[in-house]
């Protein structure tokens, strides 16, 4: 029996998963997104940490060139689970969640 799974479940299922699994030590949202670009303007960068470990780092280069770098423990476990459809989904995400444009991601 096929089962076909629309694609805009794929993502509510991929992002449920990130909410539950890839949501940094430190909490963030709305209330947290002038402190990110604040830090980030200071220091060029910012990472977030999963259990005390880095997991994904926002750094901004410039106006073009602002990339998010995800670490290769979490980015094999989501292409594991999801293929590469996670990857358009978490760049949603992080945004929504951080108030940080990104312009490209990295593993």
């Amino acid at each position: 029996m096929k089962v076909i799974i629309s694609e805009n479940r794929v993502n509510r299922i991929i992002r449920k998963y990130l909410d539950e699994t890839a949501y940094p030590d430190y909490n963030w949202g709305p209330e947290l997104h002038d402190f990110y670009r604040e830090d980030v303007k200071e220091y060029g960068s910012y990472d977030f940490l999963i259990n005390d470990e880095v997991s994904y780092t926002y750094a901004d280069f410039g106006e073009y060139n602002k990339t998010l770098m995800i670490y290769p423990w979490l980015a094999e476990k989501l292409t594991s689970l999801f293929g590469n459809r996670w990857e358009p989904v978490f760049k949603e995400w992080f945004e929504d969640n951080s108030g940080l444009k990104v312009k490209e991601i990295e593993m």
